[in-house]
C-alpha cells in the first residue's frame, strides 16, 4: 500500500507544475493569436537576425583575440621556463 505522505509529496508538486505549464501554454497561444502576422513581426525578426549576426561576429573576434593571447603567453612561459627549471 502506498504511503499517503509520499503520495502527497509527489502529487502536489506535479499538480502545481501541471497548472503552471497549462497557464504558460495558454498564455503563449493567446499572445501568438493576438500578434498580427505581417510587416511588424517581419521587421522585428529581421532586426533580431541582424543583431544575432553582429553578436556572432563580435564573439568570433573576441575568441580569436583570446586564442592569440593564449598562444603568446604559452610561448613566453616556455621561453621563461627553460631558464628557471
Amino acid at each position: 500500500m502506498l504511503d499517503p505522505d509520499l503520495v502527497a509529496a509527489v502529487t502536489v508538486p506535479l499538480s502545481i507544475f501541471g497548472t503552471v505549464y497549462a497557464f504558460m501554454r495558454y498564455g503563449v497561444q493567446w499572445r501568438m493569436a493576438k500578434m498580427k502576422p505581417g510587416t511588424d513581426l517581419e521587421n522585428r525578426l529581421a532586426r533580431l537576425e541582424v543583431a544575432i549576426d553582429d553578436m556572432t561576429a563580435e564573439l568570433q573576434r573576441v575568441t580569436e583575440g583570446q586564442q592569440l593571447v593564449t598562444k603568446l603567453l604559452a610561448e613566453k612561459s616556455l621561453e621563461a621556463g627553460h631558464g628557471s627549471r
